[in-house]
């Protein structure tokens, strides 16, 4: 089993759920419902129940009457569906997107493609362990109400952030992102200002994580305890997530995940330098951030 954070930062075993497969022949009864949290409701009050299957694009429960450990041959994959096995506590985490620098710069492609029209899942989305980019179904799929990062070298998956407060508001991550604005294809995304924030706490290996740098620092843009999106400072460099604090005291605003030191904080560089990371602490060319390990990015459901 996975260890899963709580509300209140104390780790639980809990199993989480598996995207892109699902228990196949042992489906019982099936439910339309609003989000997915209610499919462990219903299996939870259902004693026939034991696991089930999440049909996203439809908002469809499948309950089972056996587990994948009952029937590993029927376990197959499917890309439009997650699987959950019943069990007892509540907090369900899913793994949507995952960022590195030892790949492709997928994440700061010029026309902001995976932030904003990406529809078909790239990645293992099944091992947080794996250090290469991945976006998921869920990713545009699956409302919810608070994220977190965690580091793909770390088997117990420890938050190094995790938002508070109900940052996603019960949207999906893609509409929470793109609801700012239209930023494809070189758009500019702000001016010495962030377009919005959430509340943050850290833990697990934060403060030797690149892209953390500024956790313990407050300046102009936000305070420490803050990831802003679509962030910009002193029209010169910026970050789709900036992580902790910005501005003159807090090395400007390129730290954080998807990071820019274009001229104006754009996904389109304006010179011949690399001068955009996936993640990092500074999008300087002679500051790569390290390759050795990915961040992985998960969703809690909304309640």
């Amino acid at each position: 089993m996975y260890r899963a954070e709580s509300a209140v930062g104390q780790c639980k075993p809990v199993e989480r759920s598996v995207s892109g497969k699902a228990l196949k022949g042992h489906t019982f009864k099936d439910y339309e419902v609003k989000a997915p949290f209610e499919c462990q409701n219903i299996c939870e009050n259902d004693p026939r129940c034991v696991s089930y299957n999440y049909l996203i694009p439809t908002r469809v429960c499948e309950l089972n009457s056996k587990t994948k450990e009952d029937k590993p041959d029927d376990f197959v994959t499917d890309e439009q569906r997650f699987y959950m096995k019943r069990e007892e506590y509540p907090d369900h985490w899913t793994l949507i997107a995952r960022f590195s620098n030892k790949d492709q710069k997928n994440w700061m492609r010029d026309d902001g493609l995976w932030w904003y029209n990406q529809d078909y899942p790239i990645g293992s989305r099944s091992d947080p362990s794996v250090n290469a980019d991945m976006i998921a179904p869920a990713f545009w799929y699956l409302r919810g109400n608070e994220f977190k990062i965690t580091r793909s070298d770390d088997s117990s998956h420890t938050p190094l952030l995790q938002t508070t407060g109900n940052c996603l508001g019960g949207k999906t991550f893609r509409s929470k992102l793109t609801s700012y604005g239209n930023f494809r294809n070189g758009k500019v995304w702000s001016n010495d200002t962030c377009l919005g924030s959430c509340f943050v706490q850290y833990g697990g290996q934060y403060n030797s994580t690149d892209g953390f740098q500024q956790a313990g620092c407050s300046g102009e843009l936000q305070p420490n305890n803050k990831i802003g999106f679509w962030c910009q400072w002193s029209r010169g460099d910026g970050s789709v997530m900036m992580i902790g604090g910005g501005g003159s005291d807090c090395s400007r605003a390129d730290h954080g995940i998807g990071i820019t030191e274009a001229n104006e904080a754009s996904f389109v560089e304006n010179d011949s330098d690399p001068t955009e990371y996936d993640f990092g602490y500074d999008a300087q060319a002679e500051d790569t951030p390290s390759l050795s390990y990915a961040l992985n990015l998960w969703v809690r459901w909304s309640y």
